[in-house]
């Protein structure tokens, strides 16, 4: 058996991508706004479902009291969105722009650029790889790190999880790769994993401990 891997050896990684963190001026969304968002923000620039790679963030809120599917935002809650290098200057159409996701408004304010880290540990909140089980995800996992990223990491999945999209529920797992060497974290937060980047699946993050995840399967 042949044990020389690529991540083995001292490379380079040059990412294509950079994430954009933009301010926000709003009070509620939705819970579920993945797809909301996604629809809002092609609508204003529809080439952010052409350049392959491209992400968006589904926002992240605070619960309400009222017990509905409603979150609350505060000077915290930013949108984050992961575009090609060359496309920074294409997304100052954004600023000033008001997104309506049912009937929840959101002001887009000014934003700033963020370079990946090379982090070892490496988390995606949602990852869709079409696989219908959580044996069937592991196996997608472990095919597409070993096929596509030449890649042998230790990694841990969450629960599942459904999100909705335009064609219907789609269902995943929260995701952490741990041990990653540097230039394949930056591919891996470069290139994302699965489906529906558009959706905010797929898309690492550095994460400075496995600690707090709870293991579920290796």
């Amino acid at each position: 058996m042949n044990w020389d891997w690529p991540e083995n050896k001292p490379e380079e990684y040059a990412p294509h991508m950079i994430d954009l963190q933009f301010d926000l001026v709003g009070t509620t969304i939705p819970a579920d706004n993945a797809l909301l968002l996604s629809d809002a923000l092609l609508s204003l620039l529809p080439w952010l479902g052409e350049e392959r790679g491209t992400g968006i963030q589904h926002l992240k809120g605070a619960e309400t009291n009222k017990g509905d599917a409603t979150l609350n935002i505060n000077r915290r809650t930013k949108l984050f969105l992961r575009v090609p290098k060359a496309r920074v200057d294409d997304v100052q159409k954004l600023v000033g722009q008001t997104l309506d996701l049912a009937g929840h408004t959101l002001q887009i304010g000014s934003f700033k650029t963020r370079a990946f880290s090379a982090f070892a540990n490496i988390y995606a909140h949602f990852v869709d790889t079409g696989g219908a089980t959580e044996e069937q995800f592991v196996q997608d996992v472990m095919r597409e790190l070993d096929g596509h990223f030449q890649l042998r990491c230790g990694f841990i999945c969450g629960k599942r999880q459904t999100l909705q999209s335009a064609s219907g529920p789609i269902h995943g797992y929260s995701l952490m790769l741990h041990g990653v060497p540097p230039h394949k974290s930056l591919q891996l937060q470069d290139e994302g994993m699965g489906r529906n980047r558009l959706l905010g699946c797929g898309i690492f993050i550095p994460h400075k401990s496995i600690a707090p995840v709870v293991p579920a399967n290796h």
